[in-house]
């Protein structure tokens, strides 16, 4: 999981904080790591806070293992709330996830920074 902030952080960041937006999926999602966080997250009761270790606890169930950054940016992720800019414009990094997918060439440079 890179540090750098991109379109699936910034949808997964979103989903670890209870909002599931409209037509992501887990196949949106090139990196590993947010491809297994989605799984989790997405499949966990919205009214329930989950934690880093819930998270790499269900992962390393599954055959994945966390590595040290992974768990850094999950704490981080789960300890900010996303911020407004990213709330806002949800909608449109779910569009470009979805465009990306669909194999429609797409600059999130934009929505991000």
């Amino acid at each position: 999981m890179c540090n750098a902030l991109s379109a699936e952080k910034a949808v997964i960041w979103t989903i670890l904080h209870g909002d599931i937006p409209c037509g992501v999926s887990r196949e949106h999602f090139t990196h590993p790591m947010y491809r297994h966080c989605f799984d989790v997250v997405s499949g966990h009761c919205a009214k329930s806070a989950i934690s880093v270790s819930d998270i790499t606890d269900i992962l390393e169930s599954r055959g994945h293992r966390v590595s040290h950054v992974e768990q850094r940016v999950l704490k981080r992720l789960i300890r900010i709330r996303p911020s407004a800019r990213i709330r806002r414009n949800i909608h449109v990094l779910v569009q470009a996830l979805i465009d990306r997918h669909k194999g429609i060439p797409v600059h999130t440079e934009k929505l991000i920074n």
